[in-house]
């Protein structure tokens, strides 16, 4: 974990997953699917074993995205989020934690909020291109495969 950042934020669709969104349709009811990367996984536990915070802060609500936070430890996940920023800012003083130590990745306008917000923002590698330009980093993995690892990779080799 970095000396400085003591917090990852993470936007779900498009980041953790490939931003696809699967609809199923059994006995008359819909489902729907995601799949989510191992290695981001270990990457989120690794860092939470390190002392860092994770805080997942979505648009969508999503029951699957509640459950896989939950087998990872995830300490705040907040759903459905209109204005992700103010969101951030809450939890920000739930813990006490300054925006100097405090990274993200998004991958979509909706992000770009945190990203003005937080020490250092990252965007995956098929981010949308206003991402892109305005994140602190590009990612060479795309959402759902691996953006999430490298953003915690990176900021395990960031001397602060």
């Amino acid at each position: 974990m970095s000396d400085m950042i003591k917090m990852i934020v993470l936007d779900v669709d498009g980041t953790l997953t490939n931003g696809q969104i699967g609809l199923l349709h059994i006995n008359g009811v819909i489902t729907e699917t995601k799949s989510f990367n191992v290695k981001d996984g270990m990457g989120i536990s690794e860092w939470i074993k390190s002392g860092g915070l994770v805080s997942i802060i979505s648009g969508r609500q999503c029951i699957l995205t509640q459950h896989r936070a939950k087998e990872l430890g995830i300490h705040e996940v907040h759903l459905g989020i209109d204005d992700k920023l103010a969101c951030l800012k809450r939890i920000c003083k739930k813990y006490r934690i300054s925006s100097d130590n405090v990274a993200c990745i998004g991958d979509d306008i909706n992000d770009l909020n945190m990203y003005a917000f937080c020490r250092y923002s990252f965007a995956p590698a098929d981010a949308s291109s206003i991402n892109k330009m305005r994140a602190s980093f590009v990612t060479h993995a795309k959402g759902g495969e691996g953006a999430v690892r490298e953003m915690i990779d990176t900021l395990a080799n960031i001397k602060d």
